[in-house]
């Protein structure tokens, strides 16, 4: 067990590029903000909540809004500026979105793969009911789903390549402010199913999975 969350504040660019992060449901699924750790071991990092161990050298940990998932309905948060960071949990076939263009306070989504289509399209016009279309956040910088697999390499636990072989992607979406207190989204897009840990840290030891170029929303 080692603590780098100190790596991913200092570069987070290098170390999304260098080390697969698995984000695991933590037990209280509240939005915060709230403590957060990387915990690194056995070849990859869990993003952890709370605060590491009493007896771990570092207890570095950085606050954040959390965005949970749920199997049947669209998880929704409001950003505002309590915290620094803000983490959505896995995604192996889900969608996140930005739903309205506000910087500074914007209205995030979960949308899980598993909710139909269409009950999608009426959920998220029952959220956007009251939003101004001139607030609503627009265009393809505002989204990543499996739908853009092609481009991103995030496909989900059940994607496949032309040739029809298995070739799963999985992401994790997070979120920081800049120096105007602008809310700004990236992804971590790797190519295995992280859907499964244990299945996940056995195929280490026989390959470790790409991790795709950063993902960012722009």
């Amino acid at each position: 067990m080692t603590n780098v969350t100190s790596e991913f504040t200092g570069d987070r660019k290098k170390f999304l590029g260098s080390k697969i992060v698995l984000v695991p449901d933590p037990r209280d699924k509240s939005s915060g903000p709230r403590a957060f750790w990387f915990d690194e071991g056995n070849g990859y990092v869990k993003l952890k909540a709370g605060s590491p161990p009493g007896d771990a050298a570092d207890k570095t940990t950085v606050s954040a809004y959390w965005l949970p998932w749920d199997t049947n309905a669209i998880a929704v948060l409001d950003l505002a500026g309590d915290a620094d960071y803000f983490f959505t949990s896995e995604m192996t076939g889900c969608t996140f979105k930005v739903l309205t263009a506000a910087a500074k306070t914007p209205k995030v989504a979960h949308i899980p793969g598993t909710m139909i289509p269409s009950k999608q399209v009426n959920a998220e016009k029952e959220l956007l009911k009251n939003v101004p279309e001139s607030e609503r956040a627009t265009g393809k910088g505002s989204v990543l789903s499996i739908s853009g697999s092609e481009t991103h390499g995030y496909g989900g636990q059940d994607a496949k390549d032309k040739d029809g072989k298995t070739s799963p992607g999985s992401a994790f979406v997070f979120g920081f402010k800049d120096a105007d207190g602008n809310w700004k989204f990236q992804a971590q897009i790797v190519k295995a199913n992280l859907a499964d840990e244990n299945a996940f840290r056995n195929s280490l030891k026989s390959a470790v999975p790409r991790i795709a170029e950063l993902f960012e929303f722009k």
